[in-house]
């Protein structure tokens, strides 16, 4: 599979990362902050993104999606 751009959702940090054969992403911990929330660069907003980053981590839960 190509290789797809990632942000940290923690930090901003874009790494390049290689998307496994189930679609998921093997981003793994961000090397700057060490938070392993990884998104596409493409699907985030700067609202969003700030929004996040003012969110302290112990209160950044997933949801399912409905």
């Amino acid at each position: 599979m190509d290789p797809v751009t990632v942000e940290c959702l923690g930090c901003g940090k874009r790494r390049r990362v290689e998307a496994m054969d189930s679609g998921h992403l093997g981003a793994g911990e961000c090397p700057r902050c060490g938070y392993v929330g990884w998104a596409s660069p493409t699907d985030l907003t700067e609202l969003v993104r700030r929004a996040l980053r003012e969110r302290p981590l112990e209160r950044r839960r997933l949801r399912p999606a409905s």
